[in-house]
């Protein structure tokens, strides 16, 4: 029976031993044994004190009650009256030995005791004895006086174990009233509220909590702890539902981004496929424009392929952004835009495309707008052009504006407006994403919904953001915001010079090996450089490359990167290897305009690179940077393109269809076209060459109006003559 108590308590503490309640009562009991024990050491420390003075007392008292007596015996040498008086003082409480000592220059003084010694502590004190001798006192002696310390010690000892035994048998109800108290009012609720916490799921709808007990009249700790349990039960599983539906659309946006970047990086990847085919198709336009025994008809078929081709490169190159924006590559050169030249180029070639549809266009910048802006120069105009071009795109009536302002801030915002057909609220986001169109299907057949996505995109990357307000049939307005820069960090652009039409080089024929797998491009390059006047050798692979060169050691490479095989890189390395050749320049060329083909290029020896589509005249500026070569022009002179619009050259009559073609091209603001326009006129007849010159100048720096005044005094003095 004893057993089966003493486990039934063990088990109620061992069920306790984590419990709060326990920990509490274990504090109490602490606290309550250190305000025991400080209380009993302060009154110890009283008792003891009172103790010492009253010993102390005593022995004073002893000085002053036997001083006379002992003195007189002692003068007398009565050794039974000092004994009698000895035993005297040994009857006082504490006292246990009394000596008195006769102090004489001789060994033979007088000592009486009395009293045993004991062991424990004791209190000595020593006394003059005196005597008057002739009228004043003198010391014959001492006494000297022993008191135990025993008696204090027990009394101190019984007064401690009283206070501390009523003190622990108060300290250990005190605790267990405490225990159940709280056990009662706090613990068996506590847990409650774990148990309940344990069960709890926050997927499952939630459900009211209530204590077992009575509710009290105003709620206490208790109450607002279940109260929080029930609203933190109830956000979280309104936070579950709310992630559930997040996570529910975030597997339906990342599958829908997958797929966009799937698509994008196929685009990405044909684009490098028909840059093969467009190399062939732009090269071969650029190398029959420069015969001049094409008609009309076949210049003007000539246009049309040329403009298709650059019209899908136009396209690639859209893609390809997207995909390098995707990807995080796009390089930016951050520096201090000019905001003079970029919204004289900008109002020239949007003012055009506003008046062929009969718009009001306005360029303009507030008068505390700072000279320039931080920003990559070219996307900027990129991103202006294609926010005007879509302006003037989707308004039918009114007007178009591009207007620059500084804000309290400092920033430079550029707002675009327009009063055309605007956007839907259900549209505004929609617009920015790739191939996405608005507005019917004519107005969608003049791109491929990438501009606009490119746009925010490139501004992003800039640190800023394009924004949107429009209304249905109200038009819409886009804007965005630059950081100023100081006006001294502002460069000024020159004046483009335009490049005179090369047609051959001075000096002994050079020799050009060209390295391909694809048969189109090596006779593409071939073509081009064949014109020129060069001595061209074609290798369809690495291997045949090395054993061409080593039979002719040619004075230029052009290699293409990526071939079957040994690549272009591989074989630059081996040309480099080779006797007479490691210094020959080389050319790479890629249909990756991404920037690593480059880099790996010049890494592996390599002294230029150009980007296929070839360009005839970028190709004849690298060769012509890595190699001494002096070109022979065509008979045209160089006109420098100014601000104001140059005195027409002297009158020479031109076939009225093509000055009216030439305006067509002017009002269109289609720069490309003028120039080729230019170089085919000058084929026609030299003495068009002036005319041709600068025409061209005019082009290379976008100054439409100047073009379409020369061009309309010129059909004026045609129809005048």
């Amino acid at each position: 029976m004893t057993l089966n108590t003493f486990g039934g308590l063990w088990d109620s503490v061992d069920r306790h031993r984590s419990s709060v309640v326990l920990r509490l009562l274990a504090t109490v009991f602490l606290f309550s044994c250190m305000v025991t024990l400080t209380l009993t050491a302060l009154q110890l420390y009283r008792d003891y004190d009172r103790g010492m003075a009253l010993i102390e007392s005593r022995l004073a008292e002893i000085n002053e009650s036997y001083r006379g007596s002992l003195g007189e015996a002692l003068w007398r040498l009565d050794r039974p009256q000092l004994e009698l008086q000895l035993d005297g003082i040994l009857h006082l409480p504490d006292i246990r030995i009394a000596e008195v000592t006769e102090i004489i220059a001789s060994d033979t003084s007088m000592v009486v005791a009395a009293g045993e010694r004991t062991l424990g502590p004791v209190i000595v004190r020593s006394f003059p004895v005196v005597y008057r001798i002739q009228g004043h006192e003198e010391m014959i002696g001492t006494l000297k006086v022993e008191a135990t310390l025993a008696n204090l010690y027990r009394e101190l000892y019984k007064t401690a174990l009283v206070i501390l035994l009523s003190q622990a048998a108060n300290t250990f109800l005190v605790s267990l009233f405490t225990f159940y108290i709280f056990s009662r009012l706090v613990t068996r609720h506590l847990a409650a509220v774990a148990r309940r916490v344990e069960r709890y799921d926050f997927r499952q709808a939630p459900q009211a909590f209530a204590l077992q007990r009575k509710p009290p009249r105003h709620p206490d700790e208790l109450e607002r702890v279940v109260a929080s349990f029930d609203a933190m039960s109830a956000r979280l599983y309104r936070a579950y539902i709310d992630e559930r539906e997040a996570a529910e659309g975030r597997e339906a946006r990342h599958a829908a981004e997958a797929a966009n970047r799937a698509k994008s990086e196929f685009i990405a990847n044909m684009s490098h496929e028909l840059r093969t085919p467009l190399n062939g198709i732009l090269g071969y336009a650029q190398v029959l424009s420069r015969d001049p025994s094409l008609n009309e008809r076949q210049r003007d078929g000539l246009g049309v392929i040329q403009r298709s081709g650059e019209h899908l490169l136009a396209l690639i190159n859209d893609v390809l952004d997207i995909a390098r924006i995707e990807a995080g590559k796009v390089p930016f050169d951050i520096v201090a835009v000019p905001l003079a030249g970029l919204l004289n180029d900008i109002r020239e070639i949007i003012g055009v495309k506003a008046e062929q549809k009969d718009l009001v266009f306005v360029c303009n910048a507030a008068r505390d707008t700072p000279e320039a802006v931080r920003a990559d120069e070219r996307r900027l105009r990129q991103v202006l052009l294609n926010l005007l071009a879509n302006a003037v795109k989707f308004t039918d009536h009114g007007s178009v504006s591009l207007r620059v302002a500084t804000l309290v801030d400092g920033r430079v915002r550029f707002t675009v407006e327009d009063t055309g057909i605007g956007i839907g609220e259900a549209q505004r986001e929609l617009i920015f994403e790739p191939f996405e169109q608005t507005g019917d299907e004519q107005r969608q057949r003049g791109g491929a919904g990438l501009g606009l996505g490119i746009s925010r995109q490139l501004m992003r990357a800039m640190g800023s953001e394009i924004f949107v307000e429009s209304r249905k049939g109200e038009g819409s307005t886009f804007w965005f915001e630059l950081d100023a820069a100081t006006p001294d960090l502002a460069v000024a652009h020159p004046v483009t010079v335009p490049a005179q039409l090369i047609t051959g080089y001075a000096g002994a024929r050079r020799t050009v090996l060209v390295i391909d797998d694809a048969p189109t491009n090596r006779a593409v390059a071939a073509a081009m450089l064949a014109h020129i006047g060069f001595v061209m050798h074609e290798a369809e692979s690495g291997a045949e490359a090395v054993e061409i060169a080593r039979r002719t050691t040619p004075e230029l490479v052009l290699t293409d990167v990526v071939m079957g095989g040994m690549d272009g890189l591989q074989t630059i390395h081996r040309l480099r290897l080779m006797p007479g050749l490691s210094e020959v320049p080389v050319i790479a060329m890629s249909a990756s305009p991404s920037g690593g083909d480059e880099q790996r290029s010049l890494a592996a020896g390599a002294n230029a690179f150009v980007v296929k589509p070839l360009h005839l005249d970028t190709l004849l500026q690298k060769i012509a940077s890595v190699m001494p070569i002096e070109w022979i022009y065509a008979p045209v002179p160089i006109i420098e393109a100014a601000e104001t619009i140059s005195p027409p050259m002297p009158y020479l009559p031109l076939p009225l269809d093509e000055l009216e073609t030439l305006h067509r091209l002017a009002r269109q603001g289609n720069m490309r076209e003028i120039v080729m326009w230019a170089e085919r006129i000058a084929h026609l007849d030299a003495r068009y060459g002036a005319f041709a010159a600068e025409l061209r100048a005019l082009a290379k720096g976008y100054r439409t109006k100047a073009i379409v005044q020369i061009v309309e005094q010129h059909l004026e003095g045609r129809h005048a003559s």
